[in-house]
């Protein structure tokens, strides 16, 4: 069982359970009572062997494993904090990542000026003219000839 970081810390906050883990940790037989060491062993911090209480050696790699965040998957690897970092070079990752900010951002019936078209692109990144150009280039913009109106690829 892998003991939660408040069990853990609250263990390591009382002056006395601190002070049996630490005799452990140096190999110092201070004895502490049953009560004690079942409460070390309940917050994750000491094992039950043969009947005697021994170090869990792998207790804090544990604990902050499972407090990892997940790493983001799909198109959602390339944005930080609902911005595009860059447009991927793998082109099923580039496609992948166009294809939902067109979707997300641009209306399937929906026609705009260059100024909205900006304005929109505003909310994911800094470089607007190269994310503008690569929604166009491929293929999930389009636009008239002179570039004053855009609309979403079908």
């Amino acid at each position: 069982m892998t003991a939660s970081w408040q069990q853990l810390i609250a263990a390591l906050g009382n002056d006395r359970l601190r002070q049996v883990y630490a005799e452990k940790v140096l190999g110092i037989d201070g004895g502490g009572s049953p009560a004690e060491l079942a409460k070390l062993a309940s917050a994750g911090l000491l094992e039950v062997s043969d009947g005697s209480y021994e170090l869990a050696p792998e207790v804090f790699a544990e604990v902050l494993s499972s407090a990892r965040k997940p790493q983001p998957a799909g198109a959602d690897r390339f944005f930080t904090h609902g911005r595009l970092q860059g447009i991927p070079r793998k082109p099923e990752d580039r496609d992948h990542v166009l294809g939902q900010l067109a979707i997300r951002l641009f209306g399937s019936e929906e026609v705009l000026v260059e100024h909205d078209v900006n304005r929109l692109l505003a909310t994911v990144t800094e470089d607007i003219p190269t994310l503008r150009r690569a929604l166009v280039d491929f293929g999930f913009l389009q636009r008239d000839a002179d570039g004053s109106q855009y609309w979403r690829s079908s």
